[in-house]
């Protein structure tokens, strides 16, 4: 509501508060004073009634003026008023759409909104039907037409900010088709926005059902944007990418911008153009675990609509993306070692793909956390514990892929029995005979390296027995698998039949073992590409193994969301920021939610609707509530106090 007078003029009239004042003055003029010393003596007796008079004086002056005061503001008309559709006469059945966008949060537009519609249900003629919703619905809304005005207007004021968007035209059908259950013929959809672009397919024809109420007031909207964020690792260091864009018509200068990882924080200034878009570069050292998971936040200078001057990243190359060798022998001469060209081959394709390599001997494998890691070579590890067994059958279930390559240190046995469900076959005893290799029936390599494989020389290998439903991708001369595959929920197992050193063959020398390895790598189905970032509203798809028991995701805010189902997902990324994933309690990745840069863009868009009865609002009129009978009322009744005051003192 707001408070306005009809007849502005007549307060000209307040200046008659000056009269009883002049008359209060002039009452206490007297003329000369002479002291007579029994004169003196009896008014000093009747002190106490001189402190009455005064009090009356006031009192009546007071009450004189307040009369005076009400009457003149009774001639000029004090009225409240709001705004209402144009046309309004008898009963109306209307809908009142906020949008609730985060477009809306530009300034103070969204309140105005808020405002707007609140003030319209105000003011509905009696036996009006209306439905008061947000633009973005609510999970499990139900429209339906309501005579509680009351409860219309609370609803209003209820309506929350979101940070996603809506489809504008489908929303507003939606809308308008439940006002059909309400008994006023004549239905109508006010829609207050800021007119943005964002939202719509194309500039929507003229509806008479429609009337759109721009609130911006046909303000200019400049806005600057963090439109994207991004790290991943390499072999230099970490690499960060901010994007700045500037929807406004001037130069942004010296725009300061911000980036922190994992407790480390870069800043730059920059410069971008109207209407244009900056990149900006960083890089940060590696820490000392480097395939360990990471987050951070980039940000810019505020403005405006602030919640998109703040980017959230999940580290790519990190989580689930990195390559894990365990030398199951590890020697002081690194060349000896049983891991060492696998070693080489990985830092080579790391250099491509990012993906970081960490080597650890068998005894670190026993206690390591696999959650990092999108490969695991195992490279002649004797030792495998009960509990590290079903690390990796885990692991595998998740995506991952494991390669093994055996040695004079497996037992048979050992593995056999703790790797039975991962295995693709058995290992039996080993060949001495020498042989070669050659590919399977499977196309699993290229061309080029199918033709290199037979020049490969095989001293010793372990006779393996393959498992039903196991692929054998190459062979030796004699029809022996030398490489297996299994399938294992979302991810592979690769069983070699001899070492990854050159000890029982001459494959790691070789020019084909460079591309073997990457093609594991790369056909295994994990090359580290998981979805780690989702826009506001998304729903997200969570990796865990099948039928895995305590999925929870964790909100910005701490609120644990419980998760089940064979395939879980998450549809509560209503708040940007960074969500973590956690299985029994402990966290297993983390994803970022970031708000939809398209909706940073304030480009208008023309709606035509019927003409406004009001410049500035267009469809709305002015409706007034006067309230000069109240100020009438109060006036009689300090009449009749002054009368009051005037005996109580006599």
């Amino acid at each position: 509501m707001n408070f306005s007078f009809l007849s502005p003029f007549f307060l000209i009239g307040l200046a008659a508060l000056a009269l009883p004042v002049i008359a209060h003055l002039i009452s206490r003029k007297s003329g000369a004073v002479k002291k007579f010393p029994a004169i003196t003596f009896l008014l000093a007796s009747r002190g106490d009634s001189a402190v009455r008079s005064r009090l009356k004086d006031f009192l009546l002056l007071l009450l004189r003026a307040l009369v005076i005061a009400l009457l003149v503001l009774v001639f000029a008309r004090p009225s409240l008023f709001s705004f209402a559709p144009a046309g309004v006469e008898g009963p109306r059945s209307i809908a009142v759409v906020v949008d609730n966008s985060f477009s809306m949060g530009y300034g103070g537009r969204f309140g105005e909104a808020v405002k707007t519609a609140r003030d319209t249900i105000s003011s509905l003629p009696d036996g009006s039907f209306a439905i008061v919703a947000p633009l973005v619905a609510k999970p499990g809304e139900r429209l339906s037409p309501s005579s509680d005005m009351a409860g219309l207007r609370q609803a209003a004021g209820d309506i929350k900010l979101t940070a996603t968007y809506a489809d504008n035209e489908k929303r507003l059908a939606e809308v308008y088709a439940a006002l059909s259950d309400s008994p006023p013929e004549k239905e109508e959809v006010i829609f207050l926005t800021d007119m943005q672009k964002n939202g719509w397919r194309e500039s929507p024809p003229p509806r008479d059902w429609l009337r759109v109420v721009d609130v911006t007031g046909g303000e200019s909207s400049p806005n600057r944007a963090l439109s994207s964020a991004s790290a991943s690792r390499s072999k230099g260091g970490t690499a960060l990418e901010i994007a700045v864009s500037n929807f406004s018509p001037d130069e942004a200068r010296d725009l300061l911008a911000s980036v922190g990882l994992d407790g480390h924080e870069v800043t730059s200034h920059l410069d971008v153009g109207p209407g244009e878009r900056a990149v900006r570069e960083f890089t940060l050292p590696l820490g000392d675990d480097a395939a360990a998971p990471g987050h951070g936040t980039a940000s810019i200078e505020k403005d405006g609509l602030p919640i998109d001057d703040t980017r959230y990243f999940v580290l790519s190359g990190g989580e689930g993306s990195g390559v894990l060798i365990v030398d199951g022998d590890p020697r002081e001469e690194a060349r000896l070692s049983e891991a060492y060209y696998l070693a080489r081959a990985g830092e080579t394709i790391s250099e491509i793909s990012g993906a970081p390599v960490s080597i650890k001997d068998n005894e670190a494998f026993l206690s390591e956390d696999l959650s990092p890691y999108g490969v695991v070579f195992l490279a002649n590890v004797g030792d495998v514990l009960p509990s590290s067994a079903e690390a990796l059958r885990e692991f595998v279930s998740e995506g991952g892929t494991l390669v093994i390559f055996p040695g004079e240190r497996i037992r048979p046995s050992s593995y056999n029995a703790l790797l039975k469900d991962l295995l693709p076959g058995q290992l039996l005893t080993i060949q001495e005979a020498g042989t070669s290799i050659s590919p399977g029936d499977g196309s699993a390599f290229s061309g080029d390296v199918r033709e290199r494989l037979e020049s490969v020389r095989v001293s010793r290998h372990f006779s393996i027995y393959p498992e039903e439903g196991s692929e054998t991708i190459l062979s030796t001369a004699s029809g022996d698998p030398f490489l297996l595959r299994k399938g294992l929920g979302g991810g592979s197992v690769y069983l070699f039949a001899s070492t990854a050193d050159t000890g029982w063959n001459d494959l790691p020398i070789s020019p084909v073992f460079l591309p073997v390895v990457k093609e594991l790598m790369d056909t295994s189905g994990n090359s580290g590409v998981r979805k780690r970032s989702y826009l506001a509203g998304e729903i997200a798809a969570i990796d865990v193994s099948p039928g895995a028991e305590r999925v929870e995701v964790s909100a910005p805010g701490g609120v644990k969301t419980p998760l089940s189902g064979a395939e879980p997902v998450f549809s509560g990324t209503d708040t940007p920021g960074i969500y973590t994933v956690l299985k029994g309690g402990k966290p297993l990745y983390s994803f970022s939610v970031n708000v939809d840069p398209a909706e940073s863009d304030l480009s208008r868009i023309t709606i035509e609707s019927p003409a406004p009865a009001e410049a500035g609002r267009p469809g709305f009129v002015k409706v007034f509530s006067e309230l000069w009978r109240y100020f009438l009322w109060g006036a009689i009744a300090l009449f009749i106090s002054e009368a009051a005051v005037r005996a109580l003192f006599s």
